[in-house]
């Protein structure tokens, strides 16, 4: 779950599943911990990084 403005042309409510399903973290994502991602994947620390799954969702995946 990221928390992001909705535009316009999307839904006005929030999907249903992000009412029921909570991260380990206790909170939404934001777009920089997305980004933090991504810069140190294209950077220097990231260049023997090969076919990886990141799960960058604050422990969604996990099933809490």
């Amino acid at each position: 779950m990221m928390d992001t403005v909705r535009k316009a042309a999307s839904a006005t409510a929030n999907p249903m599943h992000h009412a029921n399903r909570k991260t380990l973290l206790g909170r939404s994502g934001h777009p920089d911990e997305i980004a933090s991602a991504v810069v140190w994947l294209a950077g220097p620390g990231g260049r023997f990084v090969t076919g990886q799954t990141l799960h960058i969702n604050g422990g969604a995946y996990l099933g809490v």
